[in-house]
């Protein structure tokens, strides 16, 4: 009896393809995603490509977010895309939610629920009163205690990276720049005004440089931008981050629990700064003493919804 004929292996069955499989088992890898995509608004950008809003074939109604990045062959940045998209996978409620991943020709393109606008889109309306900003950082500590439990650093925490859903959800995005702790973390990568002293001087760090980024975004929140926000260059920020006291408020009346809520994530030495799980005992202890005051999901959707319409 002859030997069966050997199976035929696609062309994109490749080692890249079998990787993300594995990484991500439960997502659906669409074969010819030109197919299965309608339009092209553009509604953003991540660290690895435009992100644009796309409706379903076959499916009215079903609106997603399309990020399509081109597929190179360094280790180094497909090893990052399939982080990036390990993390999705995970269903976490407070990080942003990969629907389906497609490998075609030489791009992975990738599909995300679509989320009503990011917290930077608020901000170009208004500052958020305190008891916003608080529910926002609660929710996204959330996200942090997770990826933090899993050995990822976000290392891109800011106000264009949180998401708010049409219910009032909070979801962390773009994680194009995502690291592992298990190994020695020194590069200087982030947004340079949202950069934890340690990474600009390239020592060793971990994920503490997280809990500095959500203190700048706090402060950004409320006074609409963050520190420095007049210095343009990076050189200037950086030396300015490293030479001057850690920042606080500037435009905005936050009150005493709030501004010490950013000292605190904004010690200089990351040794006295908490992790993301301290943050959270403590904030939901003064939200429940009332020293703070915080608002709901439905809360805040009903504020995005009355400050993007005015």
């Amino acid at each position: 009896m002859p030997p069966p004929p050997p199976p035929i292996v696609r062309h994109e069955e490749s080692g890249f393809v079998k990787r993300l499989k594995k990484a991500i088992p439960k997502i659906t890898l669409i074969e010819l995603p030109k197919n299965r995509y309608l339009g092209s608004k553009e509604i953003g950008t991540g660290v690895n490509g435009s992100v644009v809003q796309v409706g379903v074939r076959g499916a009215a109604g079903v609106k997603l977010a399309l990020k399509r990045c081109k597929l190179d062959n360094d280790r180094e940045y497909r090893a990052a895309i399939v982080r990036e998209l390990k993390i999705m996978a995970s269903g976490h409620a407070n990080l942003i939610k990969l629907r389906e991943a497609s490998v075609h020709k030489n791009e992975v393109w990738i599909a995300m629920d679509l989320m009503r606008c990011s917290v930077f889109a608020v901000l170009c309306c208004r500052g958020l009163p305190e008891e916003y900003a608080v529910y926002i950082i609660r929710q996204t500590l959330n996200a942090l205690v997770f990826l933090h439990s899993k050995q990822f650093i976000h290392r891109d925490v800011k106000c264009e990276n949180l998401l708010i859903g049409p219910h009032g959800e909070v979801k962390l995005a773009d994680f194009g720049l995502a690291t592992s702790t298990r190994h020695t973390n020194r590069e200087r990568l982030g947004t340079a005004k949202w950069m934890a002293p340690e990474v600009i001087r390239e020592q060793s760090y971990d994920e503490k440089v997280d809990l500095w980024s959500l203190g700048i975004t706090l402060i950004e929140m409320m006074d609409r931008v963050p520190p420095h926000y007049a210095t343009k260059d990076d050189e200037e920020v950086f030396d300015k981050i490293l030479e001057e006291p850690s920042p606080t408020f500037t435009y905005s009346y936050p009150t005493i629990y709030c501004t010490g809520l950013v000292a605190w994530l904004l010690e200089e030495t990351p040794e006295n700064r908490p992790t993301a799980k301290d943050v959270v005992a403590e904030l939901d202890l003064h939200i429940e003493q009332s020293l703070l005051k915080s608002t709901d999901a439905q809360g805040l959707a009903s504020f995005v919804n009355k400050t993007l319409v005015t």
